[in-house]
């Protein structure tokens, strides 16, 4: 979504190119940190096949680290909401 974004830039009017820049930042960012937050659960947990043929999910004892959301949401809604005021005007 990035790459589409900022490859739209010459096909949108001048007035919202700041906002669509923006757009390619915050998926940036969030991809990043997804793939952030998808390594650590990888990390943190085994899953495999219990007694009864049903998936099982222990505890490999690295920790879980979640606050990679949270410095998602810290860096992506300010530039979101700036987006949107941009896109207003």
């Amino acid at each position: 979504a990035t790459i589409f974004f900022w490859l739209q830039l010459p096909n949108v009017t001048k007035n919202y190119r700041t906002a669509l820049t923006i757009t390619g930042i915050v998926t940036l960012i969030a991809t990043y940190h997804y793939f952030r937050i998808f390594n650590s659960w990888v990390a943190a947990f085994n899953v495999g096949l219990g007694v009864n043929g049903s998936y099982e999910v222990t505890v490999s004892g690295t920790p879980f680290n979640d606050a990679y959301r949270y410095v998602d949401w810290l860096l992506t809604v300010p530039l979101l909401l700036v987006e949107l005021i941009l896109v207003m005007k």
